[in-house]
């Protein structure tokens, strides 16, 4: 199965532990069981669905007290090794199932006859502790006859003649080999993940095609969403026209700010939307106001505001911030968060209290059940005892405070230390399809504590100053990260980030995307408050690079890894087109002049294809009318002045 061809319908009310989804897997599917319409016309009979494991492990008689969760393969013999996989059927809700069968990618064998057998097995287990001693017994009969010989490097279709097991419940499968003294291993990596595709009897046509009901706000379930604002990058950084200001001459060229930036060939690679000069001393707040406005209308609830320091420009920016979300609305709110890493956290907690109580003395500072929220960045940077003698010292202000403690590291025992003075955790997180479903469930581990979990949401991180970045495979991480927000059951999420332009990692309106990824993030964001999905209109969003991953510059400087993360996730050349459908439409990609005709069904979906020089544009058509089209405004070219890895986007919604 193609990853271009799949599409996410996460669980609703689940708990989905980690699972181990490597790079270049189905890279939607993320975090859940996910169902992957497959390419059909309304009118056939059955169609297919693929569901990617919530969880897989394997137990070895050889280990018998050791979880082996965390190899990169599972491993099934006849005796002393079982592979189990977990898989949720919500997807199959109300549909009949045909058949089914597992989908195996043997990563090595020395088998030479037999089979794998597949078991039922109970679903009380957890890849995090799940061993020989610990695992529960299968099934008595086997789900499958047919046995077929594993060979290093096959790939294993095995047939289940019994499919009752197969349901929207959560289910599943313990497997063995049946020929003894031999081994095999299945991988877990890359597209080579195990699935389990099943065919089911289609919907008739009318149900199939209506489109999903407007959701009230009043069916709202409480939760929030909040982006992390950086000072250092508003609208416009003085006012001046956008052809020749600070962005665009110093920021943005390869000798801008007296050369400082040309080893990396220049320091940005995007700006915020540019804009004429503003009349009037208080252009500053006026641009803020802006972007309360367009944070509001993305469906956010305030700004995480980051306070690096208690003077200057960007202490500035921060009063002028908590100015603008009150003048703009009451709805809108602003949660200061201390910068541990930056300079701020050298100063007292004293000192750093006293200057936080200005920010508080603005309506428009968030509150919770009658206390100021206060958040942090990088939390374990300052010891519990700093953190909270600033919770005390503004307390003895009359300033009661609820502390979120955000951090890099979200680590059992950084929850566990900083949970006495906390009343929510969250993460930094990741950026790759990769180690955001391979992370552990965080909000589990937060609700342990009695705390409430705070989810990372991100599109991408490229940082040319430090010659890194993330692949993040056009919009999958982005839906990836959210899929796990909403599966693991986070309480409110942070955006990461609202304009840091110095990472690559900003949602906020820009030349390089527009406002592509908040239409994007909006639809996810209404499903996390709402538990439904709301595709009632017809939207298209497309995304690509302007150059290969490997291109060369003209401008010779350092090139970017994509280690970012920690691991090296292997970059792709693609061109992604989002669908979020009212009913199927017919969708036709063009890039470099070569055409690519698809059938794309209602609701989300993802189309991927190689990315070439040329212009690239998309239109979906149903009965003969276009209902969306986008011509992106970024020619892909084969040798770029500077590296540039960003993912630009278009939306058809603007």
């Amino acid at each position: 199965m193609n990853s271009s061809n799949t599409t996410l319908v996460a669980p609703q009310a689940r708990k989905i532990p980690r699972w181990r989804l490597l790079a270049g897997a189905v890279i939607f599917a993320l975090a859940s069981s996910a169902m992957v319409p497959m390419a059909a016309s309304a009118a056939e009979a059955t169609s297919e669905v693929v569901l990617l494991p919530t969880a897989a492990t394997w137990t070895s008689a050889r280990h018998p007290s050791t979880p082996l969760g965390d190899k990169p393969y599972l491993s099934a013999s006849s005796t002393s090794d079982t592979s189990y996989l977990k898989f949720d059927g919500a997807a199959l809700e109300g549909k009949k199932v045909v058949k089914a069968s597992l989908e195996l990618n043997v990563s090595y064998s020395t088998a030479s006859t037999g089979g794998v057998v597949a078991y039922p097995t109970s679903t009380a287990w957890s890849e995090q502790t799940l061993t020989h001693s610990t695992k529960p017994a299968l099934g008595a009969t086997a789900l499958n006859t047919a046995l077929i010989p594993a060979k290093t490097g096959a790939q294993l279709t095995i047939p289940l003649s019994d499919v009752s097991t197969v349901t929207s419940n959560e289910m599943a499968f313990g497997l063995k080999y049946s020929q003894r003294y031999v081994s095999t291993n299945f991988s877990v990596e890359s597209a080579a993940q195990p699935k389990l595709r099943v065919t089911v009897e289609n919907a008739p046509a009318a149900t199939a095609t209506a489109s999903a009901p407007t959701i009230p706000a009043s069916e709202s379930n409480g939760k929030r969403v909040f982006a992390h604002y950086f000072p250092p990058y508003p609208i416009s950084i003085e006012n001046g026209a956008p052809a020749t200001d600070y962005y665009a001459e110093k920021y943005l060229t390869v000798d801008g700010e007296g050369g400082i930036h040309a080893a990396y060939g220049g320091l940005l690679r995007d700006r915020p939307t540019p804009r004429a000069p503003l009349a009037g001393s208080d252009w500053k707040v006026q641009d803020l106001k802006t972007e309360v406005r367009q944070a509001m209308a993305a469906g956010l609830d305030g700004f995480t505001l980051n306070i690096m320091g208690i003077s200057g420009r960007n202490w500035d920016a921060s009063v002028n911030l908590m100015k603008a979300a009150a003048a703009v609305s009451p709805d809108f709110t602003i949660i200061p968060m201390i910068d541990a890493s930056a300079g701020v956290g050298s100063k007292s907690p004293e000192t750093v209290a006293a200057k936080l109580a200005e920010l508080y003395a603005y309506p428009s500072a968030e509150k919770v059940d009658g206390n100021f929220a206060l958040s942090s960045f990088k939390a374990e940077n300052k010891s519990v005892s700093w953190w909270s003698s600033i919770i005390q010292a503004l307390k003895s202000q009359g300033i009661p405070v609820t502390f979120s403690a955000i951090f890099l590291n979200a680590s059992e025992a950084n929850m566990k230390e900083f949970a006495p003075i906390s009343d929510r955790v969250g993460n930094w997180g990741t950026r790759t399809v990769s180690t955001v479903t391979r992370a552990a469930n965080y909000a589990e581990r937060a609700h342990a504590l009695g705390l409430e979990w705070i989810a990372p949401i991100a599109v991408q991180d490229v940082r040319p100053r430090s010659f890194i970045y993330d692949e993040s495979n056009n919009t999958a991480t982005l839906r990836a990260m959210w899929a796990r927000a909403i599966a693991d059951g986070a309480d409110d999420v942070q955006m990461v980030t609202w304009n840091d332009y110095g990472e690559g990692t900003h949602f906020a309106p820009s030349v390089a995307h527009g406002s592509t990824f908040l239409d994007i993030n909006k639809y996810y964001a209404d499903q996390f408050r709402t538990g439904k999905l709301n595709a009632s209109d017809d939207a298209m969003y497309v995304t690509h690079r302007k150059h290969s991953y490997s291109a060369t510059p003209s401008t010779p400087h350092k090139l970017m890894s994509p280690t970012l993360s920690g691991t090296s996730t292997q970059p792709r050349d693609t061109v992604e087109v989002l669908t979020m459908l009212a009913s199927p439409a017919s969708v036709t990609v063009t890039v470099g002049g070569v055409k690519t005709t698809y059938s794309a069904p209602a609701g989300v979906y993802a189309k991927t294809v190689p990315l070439a020089v040329g212009t690239v544009s998309a239109t979906a058509t149903r009965d003969g009318s276009t209902v969306a089209s986008v011509t992106s405004p970024y020619t892909v070219v084969s040798k770029p002045i500077v590296q540039d890895l960003q993912y630009y986007g278009v939306s058809s919604k603007r």
